[in-house]
């Protein structure tokens, strides 16, 4: 079996394709899945570099990777064919999802062991060449239902100001945020995506050709924005603080976001908690279906080309997600 690991922290280049690796064994209450498409994310090379305090968990040698699709093809020792089938998750079906935040294996491998409540069934309309949206949608998809709606809960005519709307979270917050009820949501990218964050229901800001604090205050008349919901952090989050209106509320992404600034000066910050759940999962599914999330994939690459992928992740200017495609 093929499966990408790495036994050192460090840069892309300590990832390496194994050929013999073993086939995993599903305990209670977990799935047996062939593997198709892998989602990649940021947190997979901060986990990889050890910048993530995930990182401290993990026992290397170790797996890269979230999320996935693929197909069922079996159950451990409590989920026969037909506990499986009562699931929605027949062997032969084709399924999403993504390890839960204390399960730290990886997904980068033909054959994975998942809990049956961190997968969805994949429609069945579902075309083959659309299956690396369905891989990347998990991730990101519980990620932006925990920052709208448990971080910001974010209500009826609000406005928010979502900082990277077009990367694979922010291509999801937008959306959401206009589901919850937002009257406007405003969201920072490059002017060559703003077209992007248009489609998405959002109104952009071209960070590279404006001062987005001064097209807040032009567009606010100086009161900010109800929510912050914040992608990027490190150059954005203390500014941000400055825009915020009475009664408001800031929502970091990264885990290790230091609230501490915006407490002392009296704003809400949450730093949200992904859910791993079914529900939430065939909730990504509705809303994918009928068209309200549309996920943007920039890239599919093979399995041989993980540190390629991983570098453009490092990057940061990735649009939409990255995924990689175990059959090509």
């Amino acid at each position: 079996m093929r499966a990408i690991t790495y036994d050192r922290f460090g840069s892309p280049d300590v990832l390496t394709l194994v050929t013999d690796a073993p086939q995993p064994e599903p305990a209670e209450g977990e799935v047996l899945v062939q593997v198709t498409h892998v989602g990649l994310n940021p947190l997979d090379h901060k986990i990889r570099d050890g910048s993530s305090r995930l990182a401290s968990l993990v026992e290397l040698p170790a797996g890269t990777g979230r999320e996935m699709a693929g197909t069922v093809i079996g159950g451990g020792p409590d989920l026969d064919d037909y506990e499986l089938g009562s699931r929605g998750l027949a062997p032969g079906t084709r399924v999403f999802g993504m390890r839960p935040p204390g399960d730290l294996r990886g997904t980068a491998c033909e054959i994975i062991a998942i809990a049956a409540d961190a997968l969805s069934p994949v429609p069945t309309e579902v075309e083959a060449e659309d299956l690396p949206r369905w891989a990347g949608l998990a991730l990101v998809g519980l990620t932006a239902i925990a920052a709208v709606d448990d971080a910001a809960e974010v209500s009826a005519g609000q406005t928010v100001l979502i900082h990277g709307g077009t990367g694979g979270v922010g291509q999801m917050l937008i959306p959401m945020a206009l589901e919850a009820g937002a009257a406007t949501v405003w969201a920072t990218g490059r002017a060559a995506n703003a077209e992007r964050i248009r489609e998405l229901g959002g109104e952009p800001i071209a960070y590279d050709e404006a001062d987005w604090q001064q097209e807040i205050d032009r567009a606010t008349g100086g009161r900010g924005v109800d929510v912050v919901l914040d992608t990027h952090y490190h150059s954005t989050f203390l500014p941000s603080l400055d825009h915020v209106a009475p009664g408001g509320r800031v929502v970091p992404l990264p885990t290790l976001a230091d609230l501490t600034p915006a407490r002392e000066r009296g704003i809400t910050a949450v730093i949200p908690e992904i859910t791993v759940t079914r529900q939430r999962l065939d909730r990504l599914v509705i809303g994918l279906r009928e068209g309200h999330y549309r996920l943007e994939v920039s890239q599919v690459l093979p399995l041989e080309q993980i540190a390629r992928a991983h570098e453009l992740l490092e990057d940061g200017h990735t649009r939409g997600k990255i995924v990689l495609d175990l059959n090509a």
